[in-house]
């Protein structure tokens, strides 16, 4: 897989504590899955798409993401 979530919260100007905090998961846990070190379960992909997509609305960027956005499947 290839995760996007590193490019996302630099567009939004996000840190991946503020991220951690709002899905109330440790910060641990963001940068793991930010490094490509782990899979998040489904229920934790569609929280972090939501929590991303509203930061973007917050700013008024037109942008929303869905989980194949985010985690890409890396074709073999």
């Amino acid at each position: 897989m290839i995760c996007y979530l590193k490019t996302i919260l630099v567009m939004l100007d996000m840190s991946q504590q503020e991220l951690a905090d709002t899905l109330g998961v440790s910060r641990n846990t963001i940068t793991s899955l930010a490094r490509n070190r782990s899979v998040p379960n489904l229920m934790l992909a569609y929280d972090i798409v939501d929590a991303l997509n509203d930061q973007a609305v917050e700013q008024g960027l037109g942008k929303q993401w869905t989980v194949e956005q985010i985690w890409e499947r890396k074709k073999s």
